[in-house]
């Protein structure tokens, strides 16, 4: 008996020790990984940067879209008269970005950081053959008031309704050195010095600057919706037959707009009416440097030199004296929802310039635009717009007009 029990307790001990060693070599349980922390102060999609205290948003966005007579680089069109078989008449481009928002907290507010910027493959009209290109269209620091880098100009009010340019909405990225005051109850003050570069249309030769265009807008956003006054000034330094610059003079746009919220109409409804006139800074008001007997970027078409277009620029030297171009626009636009799922949007819009360079000598041009868009979002952040745009454009009395149309496809992320 004595032997039978001995035996038993040294195979439990055996057995024991055993098991202890091979529990032993089992792989200990690694610590829980730590989450991802959300951001909630700054709205949906930012996070903290494991092991900071800066919050980033990325996200990105694809369309692809094609277009009939929806580009304006394209030639050949004689002035009234028809398109050319030669011509390029159907556009394709496919646009992708992608946008990076940073901001920390700071005891003088938040510091942040944007940067959007992508990459495109489009029809080129010149050659029939694609154009790939690569592009940055936003990359400033906003810090205390100041914001620094590539924005959109500070006269610029919201963007355009419709996927397709139109003449009358000027809207353009910029390098900006600018300062915004709030001054309390939605109302805010900002003073900006920018690139003149992008804001200016070439005269008789060539037009220079030695000063950055400075704009100053007074904004207020409330409830109900916003409002702005703005104004912007820039030098013109002038350059005749390729001499050296010897005169200079300076040019200026003044404009106010607003944008209401409609919602006893449709939840997300609103108008949008915005008028602008300028002196010597044209494309403040929507033109562009483009020939006119049709509209850059619209679908109306260019005119080669020689065919009775129209060649807006900032100033002319008409009698050997340079004068300003006297330019203004006007726009209405119109947004409704018809379901959670489906809007359109409705455009009116006109242009007008004098001392613009066309067959014939110095004369008038005059633009009128009536647009429709029409978009769904069958699932979240999927939609499909299709819009068509008429344009009539009038050089010292003879018209031209022509219909555009352009359909996109947009995924957001």
């Amino acid at each position: 008996m004595k032997m039978v029990k001995s035996l038993i307790l040294g195979t439990a001990v055996a057995f024991a020790a055993s098991a202890g060693a091979q529990a032993a070599d089992l792989p200990v349980k690694a610590k829980a990984a730590g989450y991802v922390k959300i951001c909630p102060q700054y709205g949906p999609g930012f996070y903290y940067i494991p092991g900071t205290d800066i919050c980033l948003k990325v996200g990105g966005l694809v369309f692809a879209e094609a277009g009939y007579h929806a580009s304006g680089s394209i030639t050949n069109l004689t002035y009234g008269g028809t398109w050319s078989r030669d011509d390029t008449s159907l556009q394709w481009r496919s646009r992708g970005y992608v946008s990076m928002d940073a901001r920390t907290a700071t005891p003088y507010g938040v510091l942040r950081s944007f940067i959007l910027g992508g990459f495109e493959q489009r029809t080129n009209n010149a050659a029939n053959a694609p154009a790939p290109g690569a592009f940055v269209q936003y990359a400033f620091i906003q810090f205390a008031g100041f914001t620094a880098g590539t924005a959109n100009s500070f006269f610029d009010f919201g963007a355009n309704y419709l996927s397709l340019s139109v003449s009358s909405n000027p809207w353009n990225w910029t390098n900006v050195f600018a300062y915004t005051a709030n001054l309390g109850n939605g109302l805010s003050a900002s003073i900006s010095l920018e690139d003149s570069s992008t804001s200016k249309i070439g005269p008789v030769a060539t037009i220079q600057s030695q000063s950055p265009s400075i704009v100053g807008n007074i904004r207020l956003d409330q409830a109900w919706g916003s409002a702005q006054v703005m104004a912007a000034a820039q030098e013109g330094r002038f350059q005749i037959n390729g001499t050296p610059a010897n005169n200079n003079d300076w040019g200026w746009a003044i404009g106010a707009g607003v944008e209401i919220k409609l919602p006893m109409l449709g939840a997300g409804d609103t108008i949008k009416v915005m008028a602008v006139t300028s002196e010597g800074a044209t494309e403040y008001t929507g033109l562009s440097g483009s020939p006119y007997g049709g509209i850059g970027g619209v679908g109306v078409g260019f005119g080669t030199a020689g065919t009775g277009f129209a060649t807006v620029t900032d100033w002319v030297n008409a009698t050997g004296v340079n004068t300003g171009t006297d330019a203004s626009s006007v726009m209405v636009q119109y947004k409704h929802n018809w379901t959670p799922t489906v809007n359109s949007n409705v455009h009116v819009g006109y242009n007008e310039a004098y001392n613009v360079t066309a067959a014939g000598g110095f004369g008038g041009l005059q633009i009128v635009q009536y647009g429709h868009s029409l978009k769904w979002s069958p699932v979240k952040d999927l939609t499909l717009a299709l819009d068509v745009l008429y344009t009539e454009t009038d050089v010292n009395n003879v018209e031209t007009d022509k219909v555009a149309t352009w359909f996109r496809v947009t995924r957001t992320f």
